[in-house]
Order: structure tokens, then sequence, then C-alpha cells
């Protein structure tokens, strides 16, 4: 797998050390020193993923991330914030700009590396999306994908081994979301399967069963295989983000959980849901149109 990559950082000693961890792994790398040069890259070249330093002159990361999100040209291209600062009310603001994660500051490669691929995985499902979208509605099959994805609140599962960790995180979502929780998680497997949820959510707490089969599993069925999954895991596992990552896992968040980054994660994961299906019920309506007659309903 190979994608362009943006690198947007003041400090040119930060630049060199991710470029040359990306062109290890064979990515096309571009850099900007500020976010001004970081815009109009993204406004003339194709990025496919954008790893964006917080602390910089002119305008720092949250407003250059604002912009791009605003711009419908460029809304579509993950945002990774690289930075220094590891506080829950940085992570929350950079989300609510519209930013995929946040890696901190000296950035852990196994991290960056999984969460790269993971992300240039996903924005390509969505650009082959967005592409035959655009061809449906150029020759006029369709109205424009533009507009709001609804505010109405998402349908969101619960896998959690204990019930004490269930009721905080119900509760949590309970602005955003209906939140069904469960506690098996084979159970689990056949409710997101059987009902149209937008966000699964694993909480790694279980004693006697790994999480990362459940989301494997997921992964591998064809009803839940688009389904974004948020996995909830414990302080330095580490090498179960990476795997997790490996395997599908959409994000992921840490213990203790902050309520208003569980919050802006999820109505993330909730929102770019909504718009893949979108583009896919685009797709498959213009499959129906070329061969079905509308208004006989004969082929």
């Amino acid at each position: 797998m190979t994608a362009r990559i943006l690198v947007v950082d003041d400090i040119p000693a930060n630049v060199k050390l991710l470029e040359a961890r990306l062109l290890a792994e064979y990515f096309d790398v571009l850099t900007a020193a500020n976010g001004y040069d970081a815009l109009s890259i993204c406004e003339r070249t194709q990025v496919d993923l954008i790893l964006l330093d917080i602390m910089m002159p002119g305008i720092d990361g949250f407003e250059v991330c604002e912009r791009l999100k605003d711009n419908p040209r460029t809304a579509h291209i993950p945002v990774v914030m690289v930075t220094a600062l590891d506080q829950p009310a940085d992570r929350v603001r950079g989300l609510k700009a519209g930013a995929d994660d946040f890696l901190t500051k000296p950035v852990n490669d196994l991290q960056l590396m999984s969460r790269v691929k993971s992300l240039v995985r996903l924005k390509t499902l969505t650009d082959e999306l967005r592409v035959r979208a655009a061809t449906v509605e150029a020759i006029g099959m369709q109205d424009g994908l533009a507009g709001a994805m609804g505010d109405e609140p998402g349908a969101v599962l619960l896998v959690d081994g204990k019930g004490n960790s269930q009721d905080r995180i119900a509760r949590a979502l309970k602005p955003i979301a209906d939140t069904t929780c469960l506690s098996d998680p084979q159970a689990a497997l056949f409710e997101a399967a059987e009902n149209p949820y937008e966000l699964v959510i694993v909480n790694a707490n279980f004693e006697d069963y790994d999480p990362l089969r459940l989301c494997s599993q997921l992964r591998s069925l064809e009803r839940t295989r688009y389904l974004p999954v948020l996995l909830i895991a414990e302080q330095g596992h580490d090498d179960m983000i990476v795997r997790a990552l490996d395997l599908g896992v959409t994000d992921y968040l840490m213990r203790p959980i902050d309520p208003n980054e569980l919050i802006a994660r999820s109505l993330t994961q909730i929102r770019r849901k909504r718009y893949n299906d979108r583009l896919r019920s685009s797709v498959r309506q213009s499959i129906e149109l070329s061969v079905t007659d509308g208004l006989t309903g004969l082929h």
C-alpha cells in the first residue's frame, strides 16, 4: 500500500524525522513548514493523509484542520495531529476541529505506521465511493451529496464485560446516541449483524475473552464489514492497539475515559458512517437506474 502523505511542522528536525520514517515504508512524502503552505498544497495536489503539528506560527494546527474540513475539496482527507500537547482538552478540541486522530511526541513508530496505514485504507475506500457517486451526479441520475448528515441520535452498540463501566459509557453517550449494552461478545456479533448500528464500541476489559477476536469477526462478516469499531484499551497496551488497527478497528480510546473525548470520537465515526452510507446508496441507485425502467420497474 502506498499513498501521498503531507507532513506539516515548523521545526525542520521533526519534519525530517517523520519524512525518513515514512519514506522507509515507501510512502510518497510532501512537506510544509506552516499552515498556509499546507492549505495551498492540498488545494493543488492530491494528498491522502496529513500529519499536522499544532503549535505553528501564523495559523495553528486547529485552524488549519478546520479550514480543511470546511472545504469540500479537502474535507475527506484524514488528518492526524502530531503534537507535544497531551491533555484531554487538547484532543477534544482537535477532534471537534475535524482531526481523525492524535499522536503525541515523541511519536511511537508502531502506532504511527499502524494509524497511517489504517487511515489510508479508509480513505481509499471512501475515494472509490466518491468517484462513483460523482459520476452518477455528473450524468444527472441523482442530486448532489452535499448536505447535513442529520442531527438525530446515533445507534451505538457497546460491548463491555463490566456492568458499571457499561452504565458510565452509556450515560456519557446519551446526548448523542441511543446505546445498546451487551456483555456477551458472541451475542453482540449477532446483534451487530442483525440491526442497523452506526458504531460498535468494544471495551477491552474481559477477563477470559480476547476482544480483538470480536473485532476480527466484525470485519469478516459481510453485514458488519464497514461498521466503525472503536476500541477502549488500557494505558500502555500499545501492542493491542497496533494489532487492532491492523485488523481494521477504526479508532481507539485509552482508559481512563474522558467523556468529552468519547463523545467527539463517537460523533466522528457516526458521521463518517452516514456519509459513506450515502455514497454507497448513490452507487446502488445508479446501478438500478441503469438496468431498470423507473416507470414500469421492468429490466
